[in-house]
């Protein structure tokens, strides 16, 4: 369960802030490549981070018009 904390932030990071998300998702994948697992993360939270940036953008868009 430890090693699942690290993870999890960055989906929090992801939720809050998308871009931090996504050098935080870069940083595991590209950094953490002893651990397979931080890696598989790494690449859900940068797609993640960008999904959500992608549907802020678009709510934002519809409020602003």
């Amino acid at each position: 369960m430890g090693n699942m904390i690290i993870p999890i932030i960055g989906y929090v990071v992801a939720i809050l802030s998308p871009i931090i998300g996504l050098l935080y998702g870069a940083v595991l994948f590209f950094f953490k490549k002893d651990d397979e697992e931080y890696r598989k993360h790494g690449r859900f939270i940068i797609y993640f981070a960008i999904v959500i940036f992608i549907v802020g953008f678009i709510v934002r868009m519809v409020l602003i018009h």
